[in-house]
């Protein structure tokens, strides 16, 4: 028996066009990552900027970045990562976000700063005599 006999064809085309809509409304409220490999790692909007921040201030500390975002960009394709620096670099993602791009790119990982919070080895002595 033929589909579109017995009416299910225009049933599949009407449910195959309200399923289109309904990704295409979502669609504005994710961030598609391309990945190297072919596939596409995709992510609410919001979790996605508030991870790539979370991710950023690590790594400003000198703390490596992990998880699902910041994996998602370590494998992501060249273009993905210009077109979310570029969106960082144009202040959407604040200052913060739009400095780090200016100062070596998202998610590079700031040298470790010397600890000087320890007192010097003559305890007790002050820096000015």
């Amino acid at each position: 028996m033929n589909g579109n006999r017995d009416g299910t064809g225009a049933v599949m085309s009407s449910f195959n066009g309200w399923l289109r809509r309904l990704e295409a409304k979502n669609a504005g409220d994710t961030v598609s990552v391309p990945q190297l490999d072919g596939s596409v790692k995709i992510f609410p909007a919001e979790e996605f900027f508030l991870a790539l921040f979370c991710a950023q201030a690590d790594a400003a500390a000198g703390v490596v970045p992990s998880g699902p975002v910041p994996d998602a960009l370590r494998d992501a394709t060249p273009e993905t990562i210009q077109r979310i620096e570029q969106l960082a670099a144009s202040g959407q993602g604040g200052d913060f976000m739009r400095r780090a791009v200016e100062c070596g790119g998202l998610l590079e990982v700031a040298a470790a700063v010397e600890d000087l919070s320890e007192a010097p080895s003559g305890e007790g002595r002050t820096p000015w005599g």
